[in-house]
């Protein structure tokens, strides 16, 4: 596991504590697809060539010029080539045995060569012109060459973990140490869902089957387990796997072999631009929250107020997050936001006391553990200093309840979700689930994590309809708005959007109580 922070490896089953046979599987017929292949069938489906290079389609007599992305092949062809009319107007059967025979009305065979004319040009191995209808790509070479490749697998590219009768779905969950018993309670959560949607006939007829991998000591080890797992269990698409500690090299895994993963269980999430299409976050990480904590600093005690410090543990992630801050703190109106780090190693409290004072704070975002902020508020109380606390909550930990009195209306945390965001249906839904399948109540943060993930997933089956593939399945979950998964807020995706629910509620503690303040205030981003 990497080592972001001392304790970042336990963060995230700290904030849920804070808030309360195998059977055999076919491979697709012609095997996996090579290099080539996937390239070719991005441009197949998508419109876009290797790394999401934007292509270029000629339409009717070449006046009008369109993003290929707005008539991919798949859009008349259809997934196996054989497509359906549309507008009255019966496309061609495009598959490469279709192809390299005659027509019997005259048309010649296709070869590699007159193909890439027709795709390119417009034109049939007799040299007439094909119907206007047709789109001419403005393809390379390379890219003209990987599209005819994948032409050849239409009949026969199937995505694993797909039959009939049945949709294989994996997850990742830690069997062994510390977070063993987090492990199962959320598989037995997704287990139970989804024998209730199988129990109601499933998903198009098709059953879900649930298949569990253990993830390894470190993040290259997981990435390589989980690789196996994927090709040994036939996976069609990850839902609810404990990724912590692993996202990077989860990722590029997922990325790589095309394999969807709803709801995964991290406070790193990975959305760069353009995001990793692959990926469906329902909660945001630390780096929207500490966002969220400085929106919310600005909106309460104005911007031409002294400066809001960012203080964090020196390494990759977090200066990478402090920076995140900074930037939201000059956006809202500070004209400096300054960034403070510490060696969390040898964490010196009075020393962060004294350069923060000269620094002119008087309210910081705290990006270390409720530890280290605890020791750092009872240091400033003792200097008669109480500056504005704002902490991400999944950082928190039972110990910002002893902070000092002195802070009371002072300490603000974040979180991505608080027991508010169920609603009356939502909770009754649940609380039946986990009666019937007696599922042990510890760790309810988890599970309504994990049950939204499989609420949010089934939907996007449902959405795909029978003609499943995983194209479709990413389609019908970027299609989802305001979605209700009944334990979350509303979940909303999209193209450029991989966090479903994209914010955060601030939430006051009170001191003397020892509790959190709830339901608190949700403040959302774009």
């Amino acid at each position: 596991m990497s080592a972001r922070s001392p304790w970042a490896a336990a963060a995230l089953a700290g904030l849920f504590a804070l808030l309360l046979a195998w059977p055999a599987a076919s491979e697709a017929a012609g095997g996996p697809l090579t290099p080539a292949e996937r390239r070719g069938r991005q441009v197949y489906l998508r419109g876009s060539g290797a790394e999401g290079r934007e292509l270029t389609a000629v339409l009717g007599d070449g006046a009008t010029q369109v993003s290929a992305a707005v008539v991919p092949c798949v859009q008349c062809h259809g997934r196996d080539g054989r497509g359906q009319a549309e507008a009255g107007i019966p496309p061609s059967d495009i598959t490469w045995a279709a192809l390299t025979a005659p027509d019997g009305r005259g048309r010649p065979a296709y070869s590699e060569g007159t193909a890439a004319r027709a795709i390119t040009l417009g034109t049939d191995p007799a040299g007439g012109s094909l119907a206007a209808v047709m789109p001419r790509y403005r393809l390379s070479r390379a890219e003209t060459d990987d599209l005819i490749a994948y032409l050849k697998r239409l009949g026969d590219d199937r995505d694993p973990g797909v039959t009939e009768t049945s949709i294989i779905v994996g997850t990742l969950l830690p069997a062994a140490g510390p977070l063993a018993e987090t492990g199962r309670a959320i598989g037995a959560v997704l287990a139970a869902y989804f024998a209730e949607i199988n129990e109601q006939g499933g998903v198009h007829d098709r059953r879900l089957q649930l298949k569990a991998a253990e993830p390894s000591g470190t993040a290259p080890g997981t990435a390589a387990s989980v690789e196996r797992f994927l090709g040994q269990a036939q996976v069609f698409a990850m839902v609810g796997p404990w990724i912590a500690g692993a996202e990077r090299e989860m990722a590029v895994l997922m990325a790589r072999e095309e394999v969807p993963l709803v709801g995964p269980f991290t406070l790193f999430p990975l959305v760069g631009s353009p995001p990793n299409r692959q990926l469906f976050y329902i909660h945001p990480g630390l780096e929207t929250q500490a966002r969220v904590l400085v929106e919310y600093a600005a909106r309460a005690r104005g911007t031409q107020q002294r400066p809001l410090a960012v203080v964090y543990p020196e390494s990759e992630a977090f200066a990478g997050m402090a920076e995140t801050a900074e930037a939201e703190g000059k956006r809202a109106g500070w004209s400096a936001v300054p960034r403070i780090p510490y060696d969390p190693w040898r964490f010196d409290p009075k020393k962060l006391v004294r350069e923060l004072r000269r620094e002119g704070a008087d309210a910081m975002v705290f990006l270390g553990s409720g530890l280290e902020l605890a020791a750092l508020a009872r240091e400033a109380e003792q200097e008669r200093w109480t500056p504005t606390l704002l902490l991400p909550g999944s950082l928190a930990g039972q110990e910002v309840l002893d902070i000092p009195a002195s802070f009371e209306a002072k300490l603000f945390l974040s979180f991505p979700t608080v027991p508010s965001d169920q609603t009356r249906a939502g909770a009754a839904e649940f609380r039946v689930l986990v009666h019937k399948h007696a599922i042990r109540p510890p760790y309810l943060a988890a599970q309504l994590s994990a049950y939204a993930a499989a609420k949010i997933f089934v939907e996007g089956l449902r959405r795909a309809g029978r003609d499943l593939s995983r194209e479709t399945l990413i389609a019908a979950l970027e299609g989802l708005y305001n979605f209700e998964t009944g334990v979350t807020p509303p979940v909303s995706y999209g193209p450029s959007r991989r966090i479903g629910a994209m914010g955060a509620h601030i939430v006051a503690v009170d001191l003397e109580k020892r509790s959190l303040v709830l339901p608190g205030q949700w403040l959302a981003l774009d």
